[in-house]
């Protein structure tokens, strides 16, 4: 049980407290000031005693906000708490005080009384600031880096696009159209990145659709009637995760949108789907076009693109899935979710060590039933 010990002095307890405390009654005059606060803001107690909180220290207290908040305290029974006050006192000079004030509670009654207690947070605010002008020069120094980079990869287009009207040899130009492309689909991410906030995470849908619209512009003299629709859940992910996945992409729908129409007269659709499977991202690129057949190549294709495909994958830890037949090509991606992964990790979440992955390719004459649409989520999302 608490004993009360009447040789206690409580005036000694206040002024053994480091933040500086001062004792108003209903009209706000000082009626006591504890060692820290004559040490802070000096004066004695002929200077401070008896006089209003507004007269002491110069009128330093007499800040418009603070005022009415204190004249608040105890008509209104108003608790005020962590209010800041920036000024430049007389002793100390400029310094910034977090200041709370509520009316005195005394065996279980209000009294017409106010305690208020001020602290030096200035330290404190000064590095916050800091930080946070950092992160700002940070912010703004990224974002010019993102700006530069995408005008470089801007210059390396046009120049490429140049050439590729200078030549005369079909096979040529072709080439330089898909080194464009690839070209353009890391632009397209810069342009991303300097537009938005530089957290270094990027949404794939914007991503993707940007590389898509820039393949249609590029075949808009070819483009027989098909089009590109980007659909499902706008994951985020890293920049690196971002390069790899639209490199994947950019190649997957040029690939359908050079071949997979090619004798055909109807309208034709390639749809890029992505579905958030938590640890994993899902994407299905499909068409409804001719499909393919492996045994009968392209002599003109030296099956780069799907060599960029594999090696993308790998270092993501993916694979791939191709089923084609007369109704079109489906190309089934699942790559680890390594941005979920990383905010488990440092939420202090554990998963499970992952098993490693290979790149995977169905034979291409089993016909399309749409196994993996459905496992990408396309069926659903219908």
């Amino acid at each position: 049980m608490a004993v009360t010990d009447p040789s206690v002095h409580y005036r000694d307890i206040v002024n053994s407290l480091t933040a500086a405390v001062l004792v108003l009654d209903s009209k706000l005059t000082v009626q006591f000031a504890n060692l820290s606060f004559y040490q802070l803001f000096g004066g004695t107690e002929a200077e401070t005693l008896g006089y209003s909180i507004f007269d002491i220290n110069e009128a330093v207290w007499c800040e418009p906000q603070l005022r009415s908040l204190l004249e608040s305290v105890v008509p209104h029974d108003v608790d005020v708490r962590g209010y800041k006050l920036e000024q430049t006192f007389p002793v100390i000079g400029a310094r910034v005080l977090n200041i709370s004030a509520r009316r005195v509670s005394r065996e279980g009654a209000v009294t017409e009384q106010v305690l208020v207690k001020m602290e030096d947070v200035t330290n404190a605010v000064l590095a916050s600031r800091a930080a946070a002008e950092s992160v700002e020069k940070t912010h703004a120094m990224m974002t010019e880096v993102h700006h530069r980079v995408k005008n470089n990869i801007a210059s390396i287009l046009s120049m490429l696009r140049i050439e590729g009207r200078q030549l005369e040899d079909d096979a040529g130009k072709e080439v330089l159209q898909r080194i464009a492309l690839r070209v353009e689909s890391m632009g397209s991410l810069y342009e991303l990145l300097a537009i938005n906030d530089n957290t270094g995470i990027v949404r794939l849908r914007p991503y993707f659709e940007r590389v898509c619209h820039a393949i249609e512009h590029m075949a808009s003299a070819e483009n027989m009637g098909w089009s590109i629709e980007v659909r499902g859940d706008d994951l985020p992910v890293s920049i690196d995760d971002a390069i790899a996945l639209g490199a994947v992409v950019n190649e997957l729908v040029a690939n359908a949108a050079k071949y997979a129409f090619n004798g055909r007269q109807d309208i034709g659709s390639i749809r890029v789907h992505m579905l958030d499977r938590g640890d994993e991202i899902h994407i299905t690129v499909t068409d409804n076009g001719i499909g393919f057949d492996k045994d009968q190549v392209d002599p003109k294709s030296t099956g780069l693109g799907m060599r960029l495909v594999d090696m993308y994958l790998g270092a993501l830890e993916g694979e791939i899935e191709r089923e084609s037949g007369p109704m079109g090509t489906s190309c089934f991606i699942r790559v680890p979710n390594r941005t979920r992964s990383t905010e488990f990790a440092s939420s202090g979440t554990i998963t499970a060590p992952r098993a490693s992955r290979r790149t995977a390719v169905v034979a291409p004459d089993r016909r399309m039933n749409g196994r993996a649409d459905h496992r990408a989520g396309a069926t659903a999302a219908e």
